[in-house]
């Protein structure tokens, strides 16, 4: 589903991302860790489409990345808020469906705003929405087509426990149901869902590895985050 092949991104003489790699299947999730401004998010963004790669190429579904078919193919939860603060809820959802050309999304809007928590702010214009609500929100764009490759970006920021909960069951859900899943975040915890974990070393990517891996030689994610990001 995802082909990644030696991915770079700079601004003039600063390396943000350094010949970058990786594979992500159907039905497989993937966490990329590592330390804030080791290229993360400038990977993200660059697999969703928002920014170009200085050099380097990404097949999504076969196809080139940046496509058409790429960009219908991907849903994104970007870092930043990512909401337009005068479109509702529900607006910001149907934006999100009629993107992917979905067809039908209206049932599939209903039951993520019910688990997201989002009935009651649904109506409001997203710039009334807490942090919190606007990241479940953007939970919800990026799943309400059903999209076959999940690029999730720190998706448990500011969100509360219960939230954190039900992000991580739609992702699983998610992968189960075939798609790939590429996955940031700080919460080492939440990652032991991915089945195979990357750690950025100075903007170059180490792995990726099985999670059930790293899980037995190092014991936790944050002892294997340490090993890995500094060699």
């Amino acid at each position: 589903m995802l082909d990644v092949r030696g991915l770079c991104r700079s601004y003039g003489d600063h390396v943000i991302v350094q010949d970058v790699s990786f594979t992500v299947a159907p039905g497989r999730m993937l966490a990329l860790l590592g330390p804030n401004g080791c290229g993360k998010s400038t990977t993200l963004k660059i697999l969703s489409g928002a920014i170009e790669a200085s050099a380097g190429t990404y097949l999504v579904d076969g196809q080139p990345g940046g496509s058409d078919h790429a960009r219908r193919a991907t849903g994104y939860v970007p870092d930043t808020r990512g909401v337009f603060p005068r479109l509702t809820g529900g607006e910001h959802l149907e934006l999100a469906a009629r993107l992917h050309a979905a067809e039908s999304w209206k049932g599939r809007a209903a039951e993520l705003i019910d688990r997201l928590a989002l009935e009651e702010v649904v109506d409001l214009p997203a710039g009334a929405y807490s942090h919190g609500q606007s990241r479940r929100l953007s939970m919800a764009m990026a799943l309400v087509a059903a999209a076959p490759l999940l690029l999730v970006d720190e998706p448990f920021d500011g969100v509360d426990p219960d939230g954190v909960d039900t992000i991580t069951e739609l992702l699983v859900e998610a992968r189960t149901a075939g798609a790939a899943v590429v996955l940031t975040t700080h919460l080492l915890d939440a990652a032991v869902i991915a089945d195979d974990v990357a750690v950025f070393q100075h903007h170059h990517l180490a792995g990726p590895y099985p999670t059930g891996d790293l899980l037995r030689e190092h014991g936790t994610l944050k002892a294997a985050w340490s090993r890995l990001a500094n060699p």
